[in-house]
């Protein structure tokens, strides 16, 4: 297995904070949900057509590969407004060419966009909007959407059931170990066995709920009661060999320790599961 941060993790470091602290660390990616203040990928100065050569020179001088670009593309009301459809259709499009361009086999897609299951999505819907980003990049074949384990489809059943049903291999799951389990009561190798066909990219969050009012608290890895060690055991007893990728939500929860902090402990602590 290989181990990679989100950029979610260090909202105010530039781009090249992001992989020199990678590269010291001992890091073996870095998964891209934004860089300061720009969230769109295809927008993101080192991305642009001009500075791609440059930035990916320094990524192979680097050993530093990109597993993922996490988009904020969310497809849960897909099909009741043309205009956001078309928004949905054009950044699928344009973040599966910056992927190609980049060499990037990963994009993460939201079917829903709450972390928790609020109210029901349909999943025709979804269905649709999955088959409409497909068949409208062919010419990116080589890139894979990756629908994850987020709102409603934290249920791992349904999730797997929605990846069958659209039948391309150009459709796959990333797990986030966390929200099945938080969620829906789900064991890890309960969320494992239903999904594992399909499991391309692995997001790792730990917390815990507070008593007094049930909401939950991230917590630094090992920290919680998220059974995260038992996750990586049977991603390890599987033979999995991508990435597991720290979530570190510090862009939208900025009371959250900061990166430096966080992004050390997590590669030593996963060292240490590693070695076991």
């Amino acid at each position: 297995m290989k181990i990679s941060f989100s950029t979610l993790g260090c909202p105010d470091w530039s781009f090249s904070e992001i992989f020199a602290t990678a590269k010291d660390l001992g890091y073996d990616g870095v998964e891209i949900r934004g860089v300061k203040k720009e969230l769109y990928a295809p927008d993101i100065p080192e991305f642009r057509p001009e500075k791609k050569p440059e930035t990916m020179a320094t990524l192979k001088r680097l050993g530093i590969s990109i597993p993922c670009l996490t988009t904020g593309i969310c497809v849960k009301d897909y099909g009741t407004n043309e205009s956001a459809d078309e928004k949905a259709r054009k950044d699928a499009l344009m973040y599966a060419k910056l992927a190609s361009e980049l060499g990037v086999k990963y994009l993460r897609i939201l079917g829903d966009g709450d972390i928790m299951p609020r109210g029901d999505v349909d999943d025709g819907r979804v269905e649709t909007a999955l088959r409409d980003f497909i068949e409208g990049s062919p010419e990116y074949g080589d890139t894979v959407f990756l629908l994850e384990t987020n709102g409603v489809y934290g249920d791992t059943v349904r999730l797997g059931k929605l990846i069958e049903t659209v039948g391309s291999d150009r459709l796959a799951a990333l797990w986030d170990i966390h929200h099945p389990y938080r969620f829906f009561k789900e064991t890890v190798s309960e969320s494992f066995a239903n999904i594992s066909p399909y499991i391309k990219h692995v997001h790792i969050k730990d917390s815990v709920v507070l008593e007094e009012n049930r909401t939950v608290r991230y917590k630094m890895t090992g920290k919680g009661d998220v059974p995260v060690a038992e996750a990586i055991g049977i991603l390890k007893d599987s033979g999995y060999e991508g990435f597991i990728s720290l979530e570190w939500v510090k862009r939208w929860c900025a009371e959250l320790e900061a990166p430096g902090i966080v992004f050390v402990q997590y590669i030593n602590y996963m060292r240490r599961l590693l070695r076991k």
